[in-house]
């Protein structure tokens, strides 16, 4: 009865080892053919990809970024201003009395500290009011965007930005 039992278990052991080496040479055929077909399939991926240009490893910087937006808000709006037709940025605030810049600087001032004084402000509030800071000058708006930031952080002021 052992020398039967012993038989099987060797004759199991056997077909283990060569089903074992059946999946090894299998596996060994099958996996040149896959690596390039796959690598094949990633090149026609890449080859058709629109955006392979564009380089991940480094956010674009602050210019780049202004030149997207102009160019997706002028597509929004119809404007017709393309890829690749930047414009520099005007210098607005050069033709505005700096008198009439002042006056904005006090009244975007004046609104902050009134809602300051209330202590909250609503989310329209908010865009209004942010609407008037990006009318100032480029001094004018970092200044109230400190003192608006400020008051936000400290607690005076309850809002959204």
């Amino acid at each position: 009865m052992i020398k039967v039992l012993t038989t099987i278990s060797l004759v199991q052991f056997a077909a283990i080892v060569f089903l074992y080496n059946m999946l090894v040479e299998i596996d060994n055929k099958l996996t040149p053919a896959l690596a390039a077909g796959q690598n094949a399939s990633v090149s026609d991926a890449l080859a058709n990809d629109p955006f392979q240009s564009y380089s991940y490893d480094a956010y674009p910087d602050e210019e780049r970024l202004r030149q997207i937006i102009r160019e997706e808000l002028g597509a929004a709006l119809g404007e017709g201003s393309g890829p690749g037709q930047y414009a520099a940025p005007d210098n607005t605030f050069a033709s505005i009395d700096p008198v009439e810049l002042e006056q904005r600087r006090d009244t975007v001032d004046q609104q902050l500290e009134y809602y300051a004084s209330v202590g909250s402000i609503s989310d329209t509030d908010m865009q209004k009011l942010q609407m008037d800071i990006a009318k100032l000058d480029e001094a004018g708006r970092k200044e109230m965007l400190s003192k608006l930031t400020h008051a936000m952080n400290s607690g005076r002021l309850e809002g959204r930005f």
